[in-house]
């Protein structure tokens, strides 16, 4: 089973279109996946017999696009040109074709080491749900760095999971970053020791995060967790700065933390100013893990799930369960342990949800053929 197997990589034949396919390719390679080129052509005012000649262009330049990738080793899935508003053909085609990534150019607009993204990629951010790997018009040279900021939302635990397998898979060191922004009372009132305040607040962040991070298996990954103080785009923007880093994976929904921060200013200002390509996830992960239990981002809160179950701790088991649920909504081992521990305190309503969950999910990814493998 592959781990990445669908990417769309989006093309508007400019120089950063050029880094779009150098970025698809390498990651199609890592992750053995199929690309599916597409362009869009913005609605305007051309007549039907034009429409047919200008798609007909597009067509043979993507053509030579994609026998440039298929020469690399990489297996070309579709070409596609279509005419209508970029991001929401983009935006169709990847969730009607269960995409794994969508790749696209952050645009050539640069000053000062300050990039203006473009409109297609700023309303892909917002509206997209699928992972959107963005890519600057730099020289690539691969993925050897990888920075996730996190909190202890579902937002950034999705990143950091996202973040855990391409740093295996890259073989890349991986920086998760915790920032505590400090406060600073002034009262006329009574005296305020803002300094044991921020003490107190910073060690339950710590201590909030790390039991956040229980839930992730990290043993084999080359990786430091740094808890700094600042203001979170600028701290941001100046560990990848510091650490020549390659690649910046973002959780950008949420309603707290750093989730809640990275949905406005901070994502825009991170995102503008960021001298690395960059990953931003929603409802989805960059990779399908179905039956792959083994995968390290979900390995750790199975066995733990797994030992609760064992100690007849089933409130516990359930807990741990329904966090690897949330992370990976489609891994069989995770749904079978919610049927079992439901199944174990008589919970019959929850027992026959979850095994119609599985058998929905067995039916979706393999087929119908494939239901009597299974003990629901």
């Amino acid at each position: 089973m592959k781990l990445l197997e669908n990417i769309l990589s989006t093309i508007d034949f400019s120089d950063c279109s050029k880094k779009v396919v150098e970025n698809s390719i390498y990651l199609a390679k890592k992750f053995n996946s199929q690309v599916t080129l597409m362009h869009v052509i913005k609605n305007g005012s051309l007549s039907k017999d034009l429409k047919e000649i200008v798609k007909e262009s597009l067509e043979e330049k993507l053509t030579k696009i994609s026998n440039d990738i298929e020469a690399e080793g990489v297996h070309v899935r579709n070409i596609l040109v279509e005419f209508g508003v970029p991001f929401e053909k983009i935006i169709h085609e990847a969730q009607q074709n269960d995409y794994n990534v969508i790749v696209a150019g952050a645009g050539s607009n640069k000053d000062n080491g300050v990039y203006k993204l473009g409109t297609t990629v700023q309303k892909l951010m917002r509206k997209n749900q699928i992972p959107l790997w963005v890519v600057k018009d730099e020289d690539f040279k691969g993925i050897g760095k990888i920075i996730c900021p996190v909190d202890t939302s579902d937002a950034s635990a999705r990143a950091l999971s996202n973040a855990i397998v391409l740093s295996d898979k890259f073989d890349a060191e991986l920086t998760i970053l915790n920032i505590y922004s400090p406060i600073n009372v002034f009262s006329t009132r009574f005296e305020v020791d803002n300094f044991q305040e921020n003490a107190t607040h910073k060690a339950r962040q710590e201590k909030d995060l790390y039991a956040f991070l229980e839930n992730f298996s990290l043993k084999n990954i080359n990786h430091t967790i740094e808890i700094i103080d600042g203001e979170p785009y600028i701290e941001i923007l100046n560990h990848i700065k510091a650490r020549d880093t390659d690649l910046l994976l973002m959780g950008t929904t949420g309603k707290e933390g750093l989730s809640k921060l990275l949905m406005g200013s901070v994502t825009e200002k991170v995102t503008r100013e960021v001298p690395c390509s960059f990953i931003t996830t929603k409802a989805k992960d960059i990779t399908h893990n179905y039956f792959e239990s083994n995968l390290q981002s979900v390995e750790s809160i199975l066995n733990s799930a797994k030992d609760a179950f064992n100690k007849k701790q089933y409130d516990k088991a359930l807990e741990k369960y329904n966090i690897a649920l949330k992370q990976h909504p489609d891994n069989i081992p995770v749904i079978m342990g919610l049927i079992n521990t439901y199944k174990a305190i008589g919970n019959k309503e929850q027992t026959g949800y979850f095994k119609d969950y599985a058998r929905d999910v067995v039916n979706r990814i393999w087929g119908d053929e494939y239901l009597d493998k299974f003990e629901f």
